[in-house]
């Protein structure tokens, strides 16, 4: 197992394809998965890299991708490449649109032909890391769940834009655009470590669910959902109780569903408001009515700490002899905006920290990962990582 990492720059195209190609030269992957900013040409990936034989795709990423490794550390990179070299293994790629399936069956179409791509349609992969349309992110991991089971791990993001107004697109060498599930299922020839967390920590407010629907929230409390949580934190958006963006405001305060451990530990699975309606709070996850939500509480130095945490607790699940060599991390973009330059210092801790690991990932709307308690979910503003080992 092999690990390498690239940054390259898309102003042109010419340029591009003399990049892409010296990477691919020397040694062909056994997987790629890119990310990168949705304002380059990620259409013009696939003629360049051309091999059919290559399981790959490119999403993109809130302001560009995250790469920290020897030669780069940025948090704008045009476009972030993870290679993944494992002769022993076995890697397939998989994709669908939901305009076309439906969120459920796209999940399965997709995890279906990722499957056969890795010639191990019987056998249930090690890992499935996923790019995903925001909107409807749980009836996708239903979709995957009802060809492997529920017990495969299930880690990936949302793809993300720049500004929030649907301009994300997912790249594979079928299909690409704004409603296209990309999958990929992983049989590694050695162990992973898989950490799924936030950088948030509990208050203690809670807000019952009284009424909702989908991921909109009419009433907490029996009051309505945009006064509750007003109250909750102290009128943080008086000036948006009838109506208006709040994702801005939100990103310091979000809520959380407490999820209980074997160990009795628990952790909480975010759930982020973003616009309120009507007096309903409108959120980037579905809640159930009778849920028990905890008002949360996240800091700058919190949120940037956490990574260097969450990659440690992946590290730790290896086994004891062997040696982590890269890592795919998924940062929430949400919380990428709300630390703003500080996540320069973050990336340069991590290289400091981790000298010799190379660590990609995207900014993501929306983040899917396993908890301990075996469970895949989507979430908000979370973190997580993937360890690769040898």
């Amino acid at each position: 197992m092999k690990i390498q990492t690239f940054a390259l720059k898309c102003d042109e195209i010419e340029s591009l394809a003399s990049e892409m190609a010296s990477v691919l030269t020397n040694e062909k992957p056994s997987l790629l998965i890119g990310y990168g900013n949705t304002d380059f040409p990620l259409e013009a990936i696939p003629p360049i890299i051309g091999d059919s034989s290559l399981p790959f795709f490119i999403s993109s990423s809130c302001l560009g991708a995250l790469l920290c490794d020897d030669k780069t550390v940025s948090a704008k990179c045009d476009l972030a490449l993870f290679c993944i070299n494992d002769d022993s293994g076995a890697y397939g790629v998989g994709s669908a649109d939901v305009s076309e399936y439906g969120p459920f069956d796209a999940g399965a179409a997709a995890l279906q032909q990722a499957l056969a791509s890795a010639e191990r349609p019987y056998e249930s992969p090690a890992l499935i890391w996923c790019a995903l349309p925001p909107g409807d992110e749980e009836l996708i991991l239903e979709g995957f769940a009802s060809v492997v089971g529920a017990k495969v791990p299930i880690f990936g993001g949302s793809m993300a834009d720049n500004t929030v107004t649907g301009n994300w697109r997912t790249i594979t060498k079928t299909s690409s655009g704004p409603e296209t599930i990309a999958v990929a299922v992983l049989y590694p020839s050695t162990p992973l470590g898989l950490s799924y967390s936030s950088g948030y920590k509990p208050t203690e407010t809670v807000l019952r669910t009284t009424q909702a629907q989908g991921r909109q929230i009419q009433q907490l409390n029996n009051e309505q959902a945009s006064i509750a949580y007003n109250q909750a934190t102290n009128g943080l958006i008086s000036d948006q109780l009838d109506g208006g963006q709040i994702l801005g405001l939100t990103s310091s305060v979000p809520l959380g569903r407490p999820v209980e451990l074997d160990n009795g530990a628990v952790n909480y699975l975010l759930c982020h408001p973003d616009s309120v309606e009507h007096g309903a709070l409108n959120v980037f996850s579905e809640v159930k009515e009778g849920e028990d939500l905890v008002l949360m509480e996240g800091s700058i130095s919190s949120l940037t700490s956490r990574a260097e945490r969450v990659i440690n607790n992946a590290i730790m699940l290896l086994p004891e002899n062997k040696k982590p060599v890269g890592v795919l991390m998924i940062y929430c973009a949400g919380c990428r905006l709300m630390v703003g330059d500080e996540i320069n210092s973050m990336l340069e801790s991590l290289q400091k920290r981790f000298s010799s690991l190379p660590i990609c990932g995207p900014f993501t709307f929306g983040e899917q990962g396993r908890f301990l308690d075996g469970m895949n979910r989507h979430g908000n503003l979370m973190i997580s990582a993937v360890v690769f080992s040898r």
